[in-house]
């Protein structure tokens, strides 16, 4: 008889970031330092289709990941057990991540991974993977985590702590090549999140690779299948849960749409390349390839963004790139209403010279939007070096205006 699923957890709690970021941050390593993309395609055939890696290097990562996220995924706990900290139970040789893996550097690294996951937190030690042998790419990836400095997070420089991710990689590839930047991306990844991948190396990885389907797999290891849900299923996609389509040109731009998820779906020739800062699913935009498509790791819940400003920064620079290739974009959530215009100001801003606070205004009346999650307006002024404590007396001091009308009878996210 099957066993029932895990039970699942809030997608927004950052476990599930990181544990997609341990799975996806192994290929995007490989796409940002230019390994071959054969070690790629390897890499996610043996994370799609679990089973015995053999000698390949490429397919033991996918192994030892999908072992770590399969692992921390609580049978009996309830949903909130590991989604912080705090709360996460000590893991032992028992119930650790690394139970069952046979190689003691292998179930070293594993254990890395896993309490990576759960805690955002190395352990303080690890001792089969400080003495490594000289090319082994699971030694040279625990150093280049655990070694490389952090960068200090001050975004109205441009400067973010995540951006450590990138740097351990570059450690890694300089010290032992691809496959020690691919491991340095599967620990970093856990250790940042996927929100804090960079969308230049994902652009070029969804060349050859379909980022959902990695993202879906890290997911359904940490928390078991649910078809029913997202990412196994597209969300809101009843009748009942439609919005009208919507796009209106950006203010400082027409060649970018400022829109719906149900413009997306429903548009598919209007522009050449999309931005989506909601969740999304393969159905949703068949018509886009690969690189034109940029997904971004987002949510319109105040404090469940592991690295806001640098997301925020990283999405208006994809809708730049793409602008800059002669594309016209669709820059779209969910309703179109919040995250859009936060991510439409910081382009306005950063892109084209705009003042930042202004611009807010400008775009929230633009799209019939609304202030309901102020950490995104706040944190496009910090990326500005604007302190903005009381969004809403600041952008609209006559009142905020009203949302579209689809929006006005229930509360949605944007």
């Amino acid at each position: 008889m099957l066993s029932a699923p895990t039970p699942s957890r809030p997608v927004e709690e950052p476990t599930h970031d990181r544990a997609v970021g341990a799975l996806l941050g192994a290929v995007a390593a490989a796409a940002l330092v230019g390994a071959p993309t054969a070690l790629a395609h390897r890499f996610t055939a043996a994370a799609l289709a679990p089973g015995t890696p053999g000698r390949d290097e490429a397919a033991l990562l996918a192994h030892l990941t999908r072992t770590a996220l399969t692992a921390t995924a609580p049978a009996t706990n309830p949903p909130t057990a590991l989604t912080t900290t705090a709360a996460a139970p000590p893991l032992t040789p028992a119930n650790g991540p690394d139970a069952g893996v046979a190689d003691p550097v292998h179930r070293a690294w594993v254990g890395v991974l896993g309490s990576l996951v759960l805690t955002a937190t190395a352990p303080a030690t690890q001792p089969e993977l400080e003495h490594t042998t000289t090319n082994d790419p699971l030694g040279a990836s625990w150093q280049a985590l655990t070694r490389t400095p952090q960068p200090a997070h001050d975004p109205a420089q441009s400067s973010f702590a995540c951006t450590h991710l990138v740097e351990a990689v570059w450690s890694a590839y300089h010290a032992r090549g691809d496959l020690a930047a691919m491991y340095t991306g599967a620990l970093a990844g856990a250790r940042w999140g996927c929100s804090a991948l960079p969308l230049q190396a994902l652009r070029r990885l969804s060349e050859h690779t379909d980022p959902h389907a990695l993202t879906s797999a890290a997911l359904v290891a940490l928390q078991g299948p649910h078809p029913d849900r997202w990412p196994q299923r597209p969300i809101r996609d009843r009748p009942e849960q439609r919005l009208p389509p919507f796009a209106v040109p950006h203010p400082l731009d027409p060649q970018v749409l400022l829109g719906n998820l149900d413009y997306l779906r429903t548009h598919p020739g209007s522009v050449d390349a999309a931005v989506s800062l909601c969740r999304t699913h393969p159905g949703d935009a068949p018509h886009l390839a690969g690189p034109d498509w940029v997904r971004v790791w987002l949510h319109d819940t105040p404090g469940k963004n592991s690295n806001l400003h640098f997301t925020l920064d990283e999405a208006a620079a994809a809708v730049a790139g793409l602008r800059a290739e002669g594309k016209r974009v669709l820059l779209h959530c969910w309703a179109g209403a919040s995250r859009t215009p936060a991510v439409a100001a910081r382009y306005a801003s950063a892109a084209l010279g705009a003042p930042p606070l202004a611009s807010m205004t400008t775009l929230i009346h633009a799209v019939g939007g609304h202030l309901d999650n102020p950490t995104l307006s706040r944190a496009v002024a910090e990326l500005s070096g604007l302190e903005l404590p009381d969004p809403a007396a600041v952008l609209f001091p006559q009142g905020i205006p009203p949302r579209r009308p689809e929006l006005r009878k229930v509360k949605v996210s944007g």
